[in-house]
């Protein structure tokens, strides 16, 4: 069974003291990365330099970079530790975008008004095969407690 790509964003504050061109070649190196495990990407946004709120591996200034994008699940691990590994990113967050992320996403539209585009579909909520014998759990669990009641 094939599983559905989903919509993830990550945000990526990489070194500013860094010269513009070391920021551009690990720009691209997180869009290769990205692209090379099988995503694509939907919108990317530089925010550009800011001042961080506090100092994050002794810098205080930051280059922050927005990417929304599709992928497989099984990629998402892949795609942490390559960041992780990435010698000039000071720190990144992944979140999968569900329904009511998208929503507000296009309602309130990120700095320079782009917004992920419109027949890009939120990850469903998630129905594996482990919340199916879970709730099959608690249906034998009740079962056998109405029948120990009963005695």
């Amino acid at each position: 069974m094939s599983v559905a790509r989903r919509l993830y964003e990550t945000t990526a504050i990489i070194n500013a003291a860094i010269e513009d061109e070391d920021i551009r070649a690990t720009i691209d190196r997180l869009k290769e990365y990205i692209e090379s495990h099988g995503g694509e990407i939907l919108l990317m946004t530089e925010w550009g330099r800011r001042r961080l709120a506090y100092p994050i591996k002794k810098r205080n200034n930051g280059y922050y970079v927005y990417f929304a994008y599709e992928a497989h699940p099984t990629a998402i691990p892949l795609l942490e530790r390559l960041f992780l590994l990435e010698e000039n990113l000071l720190r990144h967050l992944t979140l999968q975008i569900t329904p009511q992320i998208l929503e507000y996403r296009r309602q309130h539209p990120l700095q320079g008004g782009q917004v992920i585009p419109v027949e890009s579909k939120p990850a469903e909520p998630l129905a594996d095969e482990f919340a199916e014998e879970a709730e099959e759990e608690e249906v034998e669990e009740e079962s056998e407690s109405e029948e120990d009641e009963e005695v």
